[in-house]
């Protein structure tokens, strides 16, 4: 019997890992509670803790808008740094920093949404450079138009999809 849901044409492939993180990020200031309250939609949603926008920006390859909604880069040259959130109707990176436009998109948009587990569970200090250690996440449009994004734990975005209607390919590939 073929999924259905909101997610339903969506493709999840799995990348083999260390598994999961079922641990909480650090978060001594609270920020990521106050964020997720100030994002919450009606509805199953899931929030990422702070993560990175690693691009495509360009038209041709990124997802729509993102040039305009991110920039290549923040003020420190950093990738910019971003919340991943899902809901019921799709998926949103939403800008950790100013008023920044969010940039959402609908499951029916989405052609499939590769997940790369990281080795840590969490890290008390994240850069762009270490954090792959907690997770990637790549998303394809049906108009092969993608964003990477790092530094999110993979569990509870599956968990969500999969619950949502969107099912898990057959064939795992492993980077």
């Amino acid at each position: 019997m073929p999924p259905s849901g909101p997610a339903s044409g969506l493709v999840i492939i799995r990348n083999s890992g260390s598994g999961f993180a079922a641990e909480p990020p650090y978060d001594p200031f609270g920020v990521w509670r106050r964020r997720r309250r100030q994002h919450a939609i009606p509805g199953h949603q899931w929030v990422s803790p702070l993560a990175y926008y690693l691009g495509p920006f360009d038209d041709h390859d990124g997802l729509e808008m993102s040039q305009i909604c991110f920039g290549r880069s923040s003020y420190e040259g950093k990738p910019p740094q971003i919340y991943l959130t899902a809901a019921q109707t799709g998926i949103g990176i939403i800008p950790a920093k100013g008023k920044g436009r969010s940039l959402w998109l609908r499951y029916e948009e989405a052609d499939s949404i590769q997940l790369r587990p990281g080795s840590r569970g969490r890290i008390v200090m994240m850069t762009p450079s270490t954090a792959s250690r907690i997770g990637e996440v790549s998303i394809v449009t049906k108009q092969h138009r993608r964003a990477e994004l790092s530094g999110i734990p993979n569990g509870g975005l599956y968990d969500l999809l999969t619950v949502l209607g969107a099912w898990e390919s057959c064939e795992t590939s492993s980077n």
